[in-house]
């Protein structure tokens, strides 16, 4: 059921492309929108993809810096394809639909789009995950394709599409392969987010005690905001 749905939205991408003046190039690269054959084909272009959302260092390019000299770390270093390819199909909702079918079908429509924005139609490149990373059309980049994408379609693939990039934000943040596997957190200290505190859940924060009740949990930041860590 889930790849009947697919097919839908992925004919929904058809449709946007003839209405963006592409349909004399449909016939041509028709045979490019199946979905790329194996997770493996498919991981340099989604690589790509989660690197436009996360600019750090893609590719041996730095497209983002901690301070002069100091490249800052990006979706790569966190491990953002690897533990999303690890999860994949066993999300709960509402990302049940992240499967190792969508990404795949996911990679093909996005090198789609670099093929048809960079003439030769269907002359097997570039990859998405090859675009160099630009908002401007006139640099034809991974983040102004995600842009044009997102403003093109509405309804089920939109969400889809939004709903990916979400995940993949809160995957470099939230360090999630780092817990999964036991690696080094790259995300959280980028931001200063220190992840999880103690080893227990914290069930009753201060805003639900009684009003003048002490907690020795309470904080305060550098610029003197209380807070629960």
């Amino acid at each position: 059921m889930g790849e009947r749905f697919g097919e839908i939205d992925r004919r929904s991408f058809l449709t946007a492309l003839v209405g963006v003046g592409a349909a004399g190039a449909l016939g041509a690269v028709g045979s490019s929108c199946a979905p790329a054959p194996t997770i493996a084909a498919a991981r340099h272009t989604l690589m790509g993809l989660w690197d436009a959302v996360v600019p750090g260092v893609h590719a041996g390019v730095v497209e983002d810096w901690l301070s002069p000299g100091v490249a800052a770390p990006g979706a790569g270093q966190a491990g953002v394809q690897e533990w999303i390819e690890d999860v994949a199909g066993s999300l709960p909702p509402p990302f049940a639909y992240v499967t190792d079918w969508f990404l795949r079908a996911w990679a093909a429509d996005l090198d789609l789009w670099a093929d048809v924005f960079h003439p030769p139609i269907d002359d097997g490149g570039p990859s998405f995950g090859d675009l160099p990373l630009g908002p401007t059309f006139a640099e034809r980049g991974r983040q102004y394709k995600i842009m044009l994408m997102m403003g093109l379609f509405d309804g089920l693939i939109e969400l889809k599409y939004l709903g990916g990039l979400l995940l993949a934000k809160l995957a470099f943040y939230g360090d999630f392969w780092a817990e999964h596997s036991g690696g080094d957190r790259v995300g959280g200290p980028y931001i200063g987010f220190r992840g999880a505190v103690g080893s227990t859940p914290i069930d009753d924060f201060t805003f639900g005690l009684p009003a003048g009740r002490h907690d020795d949990r309470l904080g305060v930041t550098p610029g003197g905001l209380v807070c629960v860590p």
